[in-house]
């Protein structure tokens, strides 16, 4: 018995072979031998060592098609090998006298008649590359409703193996749920494959899997003619079919009719390799559904199971309950078996234990799982628990999906300490040895932030920032001193680590740890501007004295020089304070004046000098608060820019009155911008602002005060207005007329007011650009009629126009399609009496360009050609001369205008030319 299977690449020609083969094998093996075989099935592949690899192919046929059984299949691996597979599976065939297999399959568990074929064969690659495994046997089983005659149809199975450069093997999932199910009729139905990767590697990491419903192959692997998804071959409320992408479980909700279904899961194999996300293989499972009026049998429930997460290193118990109140036939309790499957069961050390146990009614099991290190992993654990009852004549099965996220525990005894310009964070980390490093988040002052349940890392919310991190398991300490430019002193710096592993995991993070920097250095308090001058403005800088510098290790006497730069510059001293031993006796305080505040913004910095004008240290630099205006419609939008050590909470924004005066006018929480509303455009408004903030260090001054320059600005309307909403054409290509309409913007926009007039824009198809062919005046004029046109075909969009000629976004474009009619007679009469006596179009033929007409007599002569899309052939030829009566044919290509271009259609016919012979009265 030869059963020719079908693998690899598909050539052009491989369906019309392929088609043969059918046909052949149809001959060999009478129909009804074949009519309920093939149900379902899969290829799976193990790497076994270099290039070789252990093919198995996996299918489920109806154990009553004896004449169709296979002692072998012949499978293709994707190298331009093929070779005769044998079942591996099941007891001696001939001992049993059925027929010369030597394994006779088996009979799927709990099923009627379902028998299981498994194939196996090694097979070694020649090289790396892509190799796609399959097989194909000549018919699927009979009477499979969304596959049109399936008995005819060939059952295809394939799987994609790749074998990668840098030898890094790959074995596909193992399925662990069979693909034969039952369904019952309107009831919500579910499968799940049990789907789980077997390459774990060494840090117990193992490949992400992805399922997607497709269409069931056949012929040449190309998708069956015909097939539908088993939710479009019957209408009723709630019939939909879609799988999870990432769990895998399928859902049905709910079947309208009885009968077989077949669907095609495509589950693929991805791996984290560097950088990249990298496709490692895909399993193509053929997947049979029988849906059945269950009538008084329901399918068991198991109930809900909330999806945890558990530190490395702690214990995991869940209790799992079936439930299933029906009767058998006998009148007893039906029996609901447990069982689970999924990734927890093969990871690398402890592995997760869930024992299959069966009772009546309600069953219960404890899953249990001893965690460890190597189980940390960025995406979580699936489990996928099956409930299934034993009623004779259809077995009901439920799923529940868990996951499972293994976290990193956090690292404990963080501590701070301030050393010099910077804070040294310590910690520890023993619980695990399987991180890659850590990485360290530094916040001005503490939240007291506890991470809840199940969220690792630090996120932004917290106000923590990234500062740095640490490669190695042991590297357990990390100096910050924010890049070499050293901590502000006078702030309170907080600290948070966490752990991080080599395929993106997180561990929970530590507690926080604090330290405040020794006050060793001046610190700035003060940058005000006093008044705002081209030429005669001033500065007020104050800064603290060094409460905590060691005076042993830097003798005196001491002085303040302080430090100025505008924009980029260099700093350059200002100014100076006394020499003095006593630090209490240096004036903290320096007005810097003959300033242009009104252009420029300054920078300060102030440095302390000891013994012999040795620099001890300098402060961390501050600049003024800089305001700048933007003008816009009936407003202004006030910004800052402002570089202080200390952190500013609020924002006081005065404005000047008619009387010339500042008044208080706002406040923001927010330094960066405030915009003041409701004003009058070409009027000149001016503004100062004082910021308020202060260090973390309570023993420095708060709060602390700095006003910007003033400034002032003309608020003027350069913003563009909103565009025009509900813009709608309604067109008609037989009326020759697009009818454009919409809404004005000043009354559906909050921020536009002044719109005064439109653009309408069009191109005359699907690509190029707009251009402007109309104008037009007035806000309320929303609509506007393009007729008589010789092509309705086009894009449309609207803009607004406001008082101050601002243009906004255009609408919504819109593009109408003609609607192209040229049609041509059969016959012509010339003989002058009005009626057909030229070879024209039928009246109403419309949006044609031009034509190429080809009229031929008997003999293939042209006797006529023409461009003209009206023709007005005659019956004469090309030189004039009268035709006789007969039958010609022409070939025609219609240059039709359409939205896309120019679209060419061909048309080809005869026309009967009649002409009046003698003593014959005309018809």
């Amino acid at each position: 018995m030869l059963v020719r299977l079908c693998f690899g690449k598909i050539e052009e020609n491989q369906m019309f072979r392929a088609l043969l083969l059918v046909v052949f094998v149809g001959l060999l093996f009478p129909f009804t031998g074949m009519a309920t075989h093939n149900r379902a099935g899969e290829i799976t592949y193990t790497h076994i060592s270099g290039f070789t690899y252990e093919i198995t192919v996996t299918t489920y046929t109806n154990d009553l098609s004896v004449a169709a059984d296979r002692c072998f299949l012949e499978v293709k691996f994707g190298d331009g090998a093929i070779e005769q597979v044998y079942r591996v599976n099941g007891s001696d065939c001939t001992a049993q006298g059925q027929n010369t297999c030597t394994h006779c399959g088996t009979i799927l568990s709990g099923s009627q008649n379902v028998k299981v074929n498994i194939y196996r064969v090694e097979h070694t690659y020649p090289s790396t590359g892509k190799y796609i495994v399959s097989m194909l046997d000549p018919n699927r089983n009979a009477g499979v409703l969304n596959i049109p005659n399936s008995v005819q149809v060939p059952f295809y199975l394939y799987s994609e193996l790749n074998i990668f450069p840098d030898g890094v093997p790959n074995s596909s999932p193992i399925l662990s749920n069979p693909p034969i199910d039952d369904a019952c009729l309107r009831t919500l139905y579910e499968h799940n494959p049990g789907a789980v990767d077997r390459d774990i590697s060494s840090n117990g990491k193992s490949d992400s899997l992805t399922y997607k419903l497709v269409p069931c192959r056949g012929v040449g692997g190309n998708v069956i003619a015909g097939y539908a998804y088993p939710d479009a071959i019957s209408s009723g409320a709630n019939n939909n079919i879609s799988i999870d992408p990432i769990t895998g479980t399928l859902t049905w909700d709910s079947p309208q009719q009885i009968g077989l279904y077949n669907v095609a899961i495509l589950i693929e194999e991805w791996r984290h390799i560097g950088k990249s996300v990298v496709k490692m293989g895909s399993i193509l499972r053929d997947l049979q559904i029988t849906v059945e009026d269950c009538r008084n049998n329901h399918p068991p429930r198991i109930g809900f199971i909330p999806d945890t997460c558990i530190t490395a290193g702690k214990f995991l118990k869940q209790k799992v309950t079936a439930i299933d109140n029906d009767f058998l036939p006998n009148g007893n309790p039906q029996t609901v078996s447990l069982s689970a499957t999924g990734d927890p069961f093969y990871v690398i050390g402890n592995k997760a234990s869930f024992p299959s146990v069966s009772a009546p009614t309600t069953v219960s099991q404890n899953f249990t799982w001893s965690t460890q290190c190597t189980h940390i992993r960025a995406y979580p654990y699936f489990v996928v628990f099956r409930a299934e009852d034993n009623h004779p004549d259809v077995h009901l099965t439920d799923y529940q999906d868990w996951r499972i996220n293994v976290l990193g525990p956090p690292p404990e005894n963080i501590s701070a300490e301030a050393i010099g310009a910077g804070i040294n964070v310590t910690w520890s980390y023993t619980k695990c040895t399987n991180q890659v490093g850590y990485r360290v988040y530094r916040k001005m002052d503490s939240i007291g932030y506890i991470a809840p349940y199940c969220e690792t890392g630090i996120p932004a919310s917290t106000g923590y920032v990234f500062v740095g991190k640490t490669t190695g398991a042991s590297s357990t300490s990390f100096f910050d001193n924010d890049g070499d430019k050293g901590l502000i002193s006078g702030q309170r710096y907080c600290y948070m680590v966490y752990a991080y592993f080599d395929d993106g995991a997180e561990s929970y993070p530590s507690f926080e740890a604090c330290a405040t920097l020794r006050k060793e250095v001046p610190i700035i308090t003060r940058v005000s501007v006093n008044n705002t001058h081209i030429s005669t403005g001033s500065d007020t800088i104050k800064w603290a004295k060094p409460t905590e510098l060691d005076m042993a290790k830097n003798p005196g006497p001491y002085q303040y020089k302080i430090l100025r730069k505008k924009g980029n510059a260099d700093y350059t001293q200002v100014g100076s304070s006394i020499t003095n031993n006593d630090l209490d006796l240096l004036d903290t305080v320096f007005v810097d004046n003959n300033l242009n505040t009104q252009e420029e913004q300054y920078s300060y910095r102030i440095e302390i000098y000891g013994k012999d004008d040795i620099l001890i240290g300098p402060s961390r630099s501050a600049s003024s608060p800089w305001l700048k205006a933007k003008p816009l419609d009936n407003r202004l939008e006030l910004s800052l820019n402002i570089d202080v050590p200390w952190v500013n909470q609020t924002m006081y924004v005065y404005r000047k009155n008619a009387s010339g005066s500042f008044v208080y006018l706002d406040s923001s929480n927010s330094s960066i911008v405030f915009t003041d509303s409701n004003l009058v455009n070409g009027t000149e408004y001016c503004y100062y602002v004082t910021t308020k903030g202060g260090y973390s260090d309570p023993l420095l001054e708060y709060p602390l005060l700095n006003n910007s320059q003033e400034i002032c600005a003309i608020p003027i309307d350069k913003q563009a207005p909103c565009p025009p909403q509900e813009f709608k054409v309604d067109s008609d290509c037989e009326l020759f007329f697009n009818d454009l309409s919409w809404l004005n913007p000043n009354i559906t926009c909050d921020t536009t007011d002044d719109v005064l007039s439109y653009n309408i824009y069009y191109r005359p198809f699907s690509e190029g650009e707009m251009t402007i062919i109309q104008k037009i005046d007035g806000a309320d004029n929303t609509t506007y009629l393009f007729e008589d046109l010789e092509s309705v075909a086009g894009c449309y969009a609207v803009t607004a126009i406001d008082s101050f000629n601002n243009e906004s976004p255009m609408s919504d474009t819109i593009c109408i399609d003609n609607c192209p009619v040229y049609e041509l007679p059969n016959i012509i009469t010339p003989n002058g009496d009005g009626q057909n006596d030229t070879f024209m179009p039928h009246y109403g033929w419309r949006y044609i360009k031009n034509v190429e007409m080809h009229i031929y007599n008997r003999w293939g002569e042209e006797v006529f050609y023409t461009t003209d899309p009206a023709l007005g052939w005659e019956g004469t030829s090309k030189t004039g001369d009268i035709l006789p009566t007969g039958v010609y044919f022409y070939v025609c290509t219609v240059n039709e205008i359409r939205l896309d271009g120019i679209v060419e259609r061909n048309l080809k016919g005869t026309v009967t030319l009649l002409r009046e012979e003698p003593g014959k009265p005309k018809n």
